[in-house]
């Protein structure tokens, strides 16, 4: 009976038994934070309400997954919270940058995709200009309205992706690969559960739970390249924010933002644009998370920070069957 429950190598918990109790407690924060504030996430035919409620709401999510990784961490594992990685050092910003930069060349890329197929078209949003006489000029109060939802749905996507990372690229996902587990384990598992949380989203198909499953293959993957939450973060914030707000695209089957950059339209055919749910139901969401999740494999140009690296060779043996897998140089 103790080895069903104990590892001997670690003489700790399973990790089975700590990822899934860790995960077992996050349908608990859903049920609760609804109860206490019913108005944190409003869907209105589709369109997500982003404004202070909603920011809250996530702000509440965030807190109580850190709350539990702590607990978690120190009390089954004996760790600090900073081996988690969201801690601060010298290439925070450049893993910020570039999770940024890769992510929304992405999409723009999917967008194009889509565009050249003849299933979505492009139009600036008229917000932006005014005509007086003839003259067409910048409309400021416009542009205004623009940036101020620009920054909330921001700081809502932002938080919304700290809090999905926490949950599928954090301690459950990380407890298994410390407990000698191939690293191809939780890949396949934590991307399954991260493709079924979104299945019931409006408008969801089985192609677009595949492709979220496929995102969170990605994301995994962005994360054993850096041992850092903060890359694949910043890659799925840009995805969404991108998508959602620039392009003014659903987002896994919701509008994001009420004053987008650009007022897209995306029509038939389903397999090309994803219709109604957005971009992530569509075949060039397919193929760009395939190639993007290949490059971040291999690329030289991504890689464990040394303060990363120190702490990982200080308490995490999980780091030597990351190397055998070729995910860190």
């Amino acid at each position: 009976m103790n080895i069903i429950f104990i590892n001997p190598r670690t003489k700790l918990l399973h990790g089975g038994w700590r990822a899934g109790i860790f995960l077992l407690l996050s349908p608990f924060a859903l049920d609760i934070v609804n109860a206490l504030l019913r108005t944190g996430e409003q869907e209105s035919g589709g369109t997500l309400i982003v404004g202070v409620a909603a920011i809250i709401y996530y702000v509440i999510l965030v807190a109580w997954v850190l709350a539990a990784s702590w607990l978690f961490l120190k009390y089954f594992e004996q760790l600090k919270l900073s081996s988690l990685g969201f801690a601060f050092y010298r290439r925070v910003g450049t893993e910020l940058l570039q999770g940024c930069t890769i992510s929304a060349l992405m999409i723009v890329a999917v967008v194009a995709l889509q565009v050249i197929g003849g299933g979505t078209r492009l139009l600036l949003n008229p917000m932006v200009w005014k005509s007086a006489d003839g003259i067409r000029s910048v409309d400021f109060t416009g542009v205004a309205i623009i940036a101020k939802g620009a920054v909330l749905t921001l700081v809502f996507i932002s938080l919304a992706a700290a809090f999905e990372e926490l949950l599928f690229r954090g301690y459950a996902f990380q407890t298994l690969l410390r407990d000698g587990i191939s690293p191809i384990v939780p890949i396949i598992l934590l991307s399954l559960i991260f493709g079924l949380a979104h299945w019931t989203n409006p408008s969801r198909t089985i192609f677009s739970t595949t492709n979220t499953m496929l995102a969170g293959v990605w994301l995994s993957v962005a994360y054993l390249k850096t041992r850092s939450l903060w890359f694949p973060t910043a890659l799925h914030l840009a995805w969404n924010w991108t998508m959602g707000f620039i392009f003014g695209l659903p987002v896994s089957g919701l509008k994001l933002a009420q004053h987008p950059i650009f007022l897209s339209t995306s029509e038939a055919p389903l397999w090309l644009t994803g219709g109604s749910y957005g971009c992530e139901g569509g075949a060039p969401t397919t193929l760009i998370l395939v190639v993007a999740t290949i490059i971040i494999w291999k690329v030289k140009f991504l890689c464990v920070a040394p303060e990363m690296e120190a702490a990982l060779q200080k308490n995490s043996p999980d780091h030597q069957a990351t190397i055998k897998l070729g995910l860190v140089e």
